[in-house]
């Protein structure tokens, strides 16, 4: 398999092509990354809820983060990476998505991504030749041994 190098916009268009909802790793000033939920904006930027918990905010404002999407399973893989600050009332998306209920908008960070890079796995099997159009040769045939009974 090759690999497919893909542009920020390819990468956003793939992302949200998912979906904007998404569970993603964050690493925060290149520390261990947590699975996280997120929702991405048409932008690029990512939305990380925390609901009541505001220990993601105070550990994150003013940091730079990493995202990265995909996983084990998906062909491709997307990284993002920018500074958080925390999230305000007016960052709650505007569609009627479930995470923008219950409050879970309360605490979580922002993260102005930079840019997308990523890349995408590709099957790269062989082409076969093309066929000339003459006649292929007929394989060998087998021929009956000296005394074995015919059948026809």
């Amino acid at each position: 398999m090759d690999t497919l190098e893909l542009t920020h916009s390819d990468c956003l268009a793939l992302v949200c092509s998912h979906g904007r909802s998404h569970t993603a790793l964050i690493a925060i000033d290149g520390g261990r990354p947590q699975p996280l939920a997120c929702f991405v904006l048409e932008s690029g930027d990512v939305l990380v809820p925390t609901g009541s918990d505001p220990s993601l905010t105070r550990s994150a404002t003013g940091r730079p983060v990493t995202i990265s999407f995909g996983g084990e399973h998906a062909p491709w893989a997307i990284t993002g990476v920018g500074l958080a600050r925390p999230l305000g009332h007016h960052d709650r998306p505007r569609l009627h998505h479930a995470l923008a209920m219950r409050y879970a908008f309360d605490n979580g960070i922002l993260v102005r991504v930079a840019r997308l890079s990523g890349h995408r796995l590709t099957d790269t099997a062989p082409i076969p030749a093309q066929r000339d159009g003459t006649a292929a040769p007929a394989p060998p045939q087998r021929r009956a041994s000296p005394g074995a009974p015919s059948r026809r």
